[in-house]
């Protein structure tokens, strides 16, 4: 028995290695199952393997970022444990027994550590979560603990992340080692259970169905250099990544062959509406009033009267698909347009909105050499107006393109900061001296603060500029500019029933077979025209609708509709956000149904009267319940039966079996005879 430690050859009998005692072979934590000495997942369940003879120690400490702890241990429900819609990717550097069989351990640990260095910090740079580090590899979970809603194109970038990273060191070990490094990522997205989370965040996960085990296999299938994903990731990131099918694969475990992407880079996409767009958008109904309003801002701005419009809503109810009417107008054909956006896991970078517009400004391209940007922004500077010389070096720098300044390079950080955020508000001026300028930020909810100082900054010089600001975000996103005369506020709220219904015609044409169907989902999405599309290409991807967009019939006769899982994220990531006691509140009221008289939730939740009220004001105010009935007894509702949905099917089955039954009891204790009247209650 060959020990993977320090290589001792033992007897085939022993169980732990005669020269350094390490463990030889073993059985699975999770189902008990033989292993061989060289397992890193159970062949029966697929599970994790760390033992101490997988490769040399690592005296490697994996640090989560503040800011997640801080997001983590916010989070009681997450503590305790939850069912989780994530991304599962698994990376390791392929034949390290081989590359470092020959090798004192010290020096194999010198030259192993980076490695797993890069891949963690691959992992952090999109928020993801380590859970496990395996000897030459790591797991991660994109979406757990902490729900993300789009945990798939997260992973996707932290693998590729991973890669170009991995690559600048490999080549510097070439040249000095000889020393060639690859790593093989695989990625799948599916349903998890996150157990117990200690104090110092080590975690347990679980896979629920083959969640872990197929991410296990993608990694497993890769070769070197490459990085495999699953058809349920690429539905999930599709347009936002660039993939090349390897077509259906026979997979261990699996009772069908699974179809394999090779994902090779980012997509043209970098947002939902994008990747939307790619495919073909859905015709655009209602909005009149808002697209009257912002044409009238643009006709304002265009008259030397800057304005701000800002469109306010919920996620999905339509705040992009407004921008993009409205920048792909005819009345915006002679304006300069420009736009940009903060991304979900963006807070912790400075200034990428602002750097994403300079580079859509000066016509920037991803391969430019410094040399070749600092020739396209010189250019376009001067001859813009030769005084905006003086700006040149704050512009490079913000670019990360090296000044050749000695004065500028000089400067107090606080100054740098100041002169980078001026020379960009001034080029935005002294452009709209010269044409109408559009300037569009999408998402300031994500937006970092040095973004947000500078468009601070901008507002307070738009009262006498060509300019319109075009910004939106959701309801919980502060800004300081309501009280500006130059600012209109425009509530995209979901759709009118009427609208709903022609965009649901659009989307699915007038069979007499899809007469019901089209009341049920306007129901299940309270109208928002983002969870309408997603629910009708689910159904149509399952099967349930056959044909064409515009021409679909149904094709079975299912009452269930199941939450897409696009949708799901979204929600998910909502409910995360709440306070932990109000989170726990509306579990329990998921739990009781989508109807919740108040007086069974006051006796069930156990909390006092102020505590009670207080929770459910919060989630009035965030609209994940409306209060339906005062008289004779107050009621409230769940916003949508989607919400519901999620919001339940993220308990643990122990947690929802032990409310249920405490529901019984009191609804047997408060109703006595009128039971009847809460047949539902009881039934679920």
């Amino acid at each position: 028995m060959h020990c993977l430690r320090c290589h001792h050859e033992n007897r085939p009998t022993a169980r732990f290695c005669e020269a350094c005692a390490s463990p030889l072979s073993g059985r699975c934590v999770h189902c008990g199952n033989d292993l061989a000495p060289t397992a890193k997942f159970c062949p029966e369940c697929a599970h994790p393997i760390a033992h101490a003879g997988a490769s040399p120690p690592l005296a490697l400490r994996i640090e989560t970022p503040r800011h997640l702890v801080q997001r983590i241990l916010s989070s009681k429900a997450a503590l305790e444990g939850e069912r989780k819609q994530v991304s599962v990717l698994f990376a390791d550097l392929k034949g390290s027994m081989e590359l470092l069989a020959d090798r004192d351990p010290e020096d194999a640990r010198r030259l192993l550590e980076p490695v797993i260095e890069r891949m963690v910090a691959g992992v952090h740079r999109y928020e993801g979560m380590v859970n496990q580090v395996m000897g030459d590899g790591i797991m991660a979970l994109f979406g757990a603990p902490i729900a993300l809603e789009d945990h798939a194109v997260r992973a996707c970038y932290a693998a590729l992340a991973m890669q170009t990273s991995l690559r600048d060191y490999s080549e510097q070990l070439r040249r000095t080692q000889g020393v060639n490094l690859q790593i093989r990522v695989g990625i799948n997205s599916g349903e998890v259970v996150v157990g117990t989370i200690g104090s110092d965040l080590r975690m347990e996960y679980t896979a629920v169905g083959q969640s872990t085990h197929l991410a296990a296999r993608m990694e497993q299938l890769a070769t070197p250099g490459t990085i495999l994903m699953s058809a349920a990731t690429l539905a999930l990131a599709e347009g936002q990544v660039q993939v090349k099918s390897y077509g259906p694969v026979p997979i261990k475990g699996m009772a069908q062959p699974v179809e394999v992407f090779e994902l090779l880079g980012p997509g043209a996409a970098r947002t939902r509406l994008q990747a939307a767009a790619l495919r073909g958008l859905t015709k655009f109904v209602g909005r009149s009033n808002e697209m009257t309003q912002m044409f009238a801002a643009g006709e304002r701005a265009g008259a030397g009267h800057g304005e701000i419009v800002a469109l306010v809503g919920e996620p999905g109810v339509g705040k992009s698909r407004l921008v993009w009417e409205f920048t792909h107008s005819h009345r915006s054909a002679s304006w300069l347009v420009l736009e940009s956006g903060s991304v979900s896991y963006g807070k912790a970078s400075a200034y990428r909105p602002l750097i994403d517009l300079l580079r859509e400004y000066f016509k920037l391209e991803p391969r430019d050499s410094e040399q070749r940007i600092r020739e396209k922004v010189t250019g376009r500077l001067l001859t813009l107006d030769r005084s905006l010389d003086a700006s040149l070096s704050a512009l490079l720098a913000l670019l990360d393109v090296g000044t050749g300044d000695a004065a500028w390079e000089a400067l107090d950080p606080q100054l740098k900061r100041r002169r980078m955020h001026d020379a960009c508000r001034i080029l935005l001026l002294r452009e709209s001296q010269r044409q109408p300028l559009l300037v569009v930020f999408e998402d300031l909810h994500w937006i970092d603060a040095e973004s947000q100082a500078f468009l601070d900054g901008l507002v307070e010089s738009l009262a006498g500029a060509r300019l319109l600001l075009l910004v939106n975000y959701r309801p919980e996103y502060q800004n300081r500019w309501t009280a500006k005369s130059y600012y209109t506020q425009l509530r995209v709220d979901p759709l009118a029933a009427e609208t709903a219904d022609a965009m649901l015609e659009a989307l699915l044409g007038n069979d007499p077979s899809l007469g019901a169907l089209r009341k049920t989902l306007i129901e299940r999405t309270a109208r928002n025209p983002f969870f309408l599309e997603e629910s009708v290409r689910a159904m149509h991807e399952t099967g349930q609708l056959v044909g064409e967009r515009g021409a679909y019939r149904r094709a079975a006769d299912r009452r269930d509709i199941d939450v897409p899982a696009t949708v799901q994220a979204i929600l998910a990531a909502r409910i995360d956000r709440l306070a932990a006691q109000d989170k726990r509140l509306l579990q329990t009221a998921a739990v009781i149904g989508k109807d919740v008289p108040y007086r069974l939730l006051s006796v069930v939740t156990e909390l006092d009267e102020v505590e009670l009220q207080h929770g459910l004001a919060a989630l009035q105010a965030a609209e994940f319940l409306y209060e339906t009935s005062l008289f004779p007894e107050r009621e409230f509702t769940f916003k949508h039966a989607l919400t519901h949905e999620v919001t339940y099917a993220g308990m643990l089955q122990e947690r929802r079996k032990a409310l249920h039954a405490h529901i019984v009891q009191v609804m047997e204790e408060q109703f006595g005879d009128r039971l009847i009247e809460h047949i539902d209650q009881i039934a679920g």
